[in-house]
C-alpha cells in the first residue's frame, strides 16, 4: 500500500525557523495499526532488542513518504540542519497513568517507540548508559515526584539551556536527541542554534568561548558514584573543521577553570537570556530532533500533566563497542569508563 504524502509545513510560531513536516493521517492510522502488533522487549536482551530495532526500522521505511524521508536524510547528514519537527505521528491509542517512577510503564503498548526507534535507526543509531534510566534506548520525561525542582527531566521548573551529558568526551557522547510527545498541552521546548550565539556573543566573548577553560559536571539523571565527575577542560562554542558552529554547555553545572573563564561563564549566561529562541510544544505525536552539539534546549516551567519521550542518537557505536569491549549489538555504555577513554578522539 503506498503511503499518503507527507505535507511539508512553513515554519509556524511555534517552530519558527525551523523546517516542520506532517505526516498525513492515513499513514499515521495505518502505522499505528502496524505498531501496535510489536512488543516492546526487555532491551537487555540484546537479540530481542535487535529483533524490535529491525521490525520498527522495517515499518518506518514503509510508512514514512518519500518527502519525509527527504528531509530526514538531509537532516541526518553530517552538514544538515541543527533542528527538525515531525508531526501527526503515531501515538499510543490508549495510554497508562504517566509513570510517577520516570521509568516506562509496565502496560504501555509500544506504539511510540516502534515509531523513535524506526525514525532513528534508519539513519543512526540509539545510544544510552548504563548509568542513566537503568540503561533504556528510549527515556520517560515526566515529573517525578520529590525531584521536581531539580533543572532535569524530571523536574517542573525552568530548565536552562543546555547540552545532555557534556561532561563525557564529544566522540563518546550523543550526536543528537528525539523529544516525542505523549502527553503536553502547552509546556514549549525552547532552541537557540550556535551560530545565534555567535552572531550575539561580542568577539572577545566569542573567543574565551572557543578556549578549552570550562569543565561540565554530571547531570542529576545518572548514578556515577561521584556527585563531583567532571568533564576535561573543553570549549563551551567552537567552530569546527566543516566550518560549522558547535555548542556544549551543561547549564548551571558549568566549572570556570580560570577567572577569564568566570567572567566568560557570567556574560555567556547573560547573553542566552537575552536571544529570542524558537520554541516547539511537542504535543502528542510530534517529533523534534536536534543536533546536540549545535544547539542548547530548555524547558519552560509547567503545571499540570507532561509525557515525553526521549532518545539519543548517534550515526555508529562502532568506537563505544570497541573502548568498552561490549557485544556487536550493545547501545548501552558505562559512562564511567567512557570518562576514563576521554584520551580516544
Amino acid at each position: 500500500m503506498a503511503a499518503a504524502p507527507v505535507l511539508p509545513l512553513a515554519g509556524s510560531a511555534s517552530s519558527a525557523g525551523i523546517e516542520t513536516l506532517r505526516l498525513s493521517d492515513a499513514s499515521r492510522a495505518a502505522w499505528t495499526v502496524a505498531a501496535e502488533r510489536l512488543v516492546y522487549p526487555d532491551y537487555h536482551d540484546l537479540a530481542a532488542w535487535t529483533a524490535f530495532r529491525e521490525s520498527a526500522t522495517a515499518l518506518a521505511e514503509r510508512f514514512v513518504p518519500k518527502e519525509m524521508r527527504e528531509a530526514l536524510q538531509a537532516f541526518f547528514a553530517p552538514t544538515g540542519d541543527p533542528a527538525i519537527v515531525l508531526e501527526n505521528l503515531p501515538v499510543d491509542p490508549s495510554l497508562p497513568p504517566i509513570p510517577e517512577s520516570g521509568m516506562r510503564p509496565v502496560g504501555k503498548t509500544a506504539v511510540s517507540e516502534v515509531a523513535i526507534t524506526g525514525i532513528l535507526c534508519q539513519w543512526g543509531e540509539l545510544l544510552s548508559f548504563t548509568n542513566e534510566k537503568d540503561g533504556s534506548p528510549i527515556h520517560e520525561v515526566v515529573p517525578v515526584p520529590g525531584r521536581e525542582i531539580l533543572q532535569s527531566n524530571a523536574g517542573r521548573v525552568k530548565f536552562g539551556f543546555h547540552s545532555d551529558n557534556a561532561f563525557l568526551p564529544s566522540w563518546f557522547k550523543q550526536q543528537g536527541i528525539l523529544l516525542y510527545g505523549l502527553l503536553n498541552e502547552k509546556t514549549a521546548t525552547s532552541v537557540v542554534t550556535a551560530e545565534q550565539i555567535l552572531q550575539a556573543a561580542p568577539a572577545e566573548l566569542a573567543s574565551l568561548l572557543a578556549q578549552p577553560i570550562f569543565r561540565h559536571a554530571c547531570p542529576a539523571s545518572f548514578s556515577l558514584g561521584d556527585a563531583r565527575a567532571l568533564s576535561a577542560p573543553c570549549p563551551i562554542l567552537w567552530r569546527d573543521e566543516r566550518g560549522l558552529m558547535r555548542v556544549s554547555a551543561a547549564s548551571s553545572t558549568i566549572i570556570p577553570v580560570t577567572p577569564e573563564a568566570e567572567l566568560a561563564l557570567e556574560l555567556f549566561r547573560s547573553l542566552l537570556d537575552e536571544l529570542v529562541p524558537a520554541k516547539v510544544v511537542v504535543r502528542p505525536g510530534t517529533a523534534l530532533l536536534f543536533k546536540d552539539d549545535r544547539v542548547l534546549h530548555g524547558r519552560d516551567a509547567f503545571q499540570g500533566p507532561r509525557w515525553l519521550q526521549r532518545a539519543y542518537f548517534t550515526d555508529s557505536l562502532d568506537l563505544l563497542r570497541d573502548v568498552t569491549a561490549s557485544d556487536w549489538r550493545a547501545f548501552s555504555f558505562d559512562a564511567r569508563v567512557l570518562r576514563s577513554g576521554r584520551e580516544r578522539a
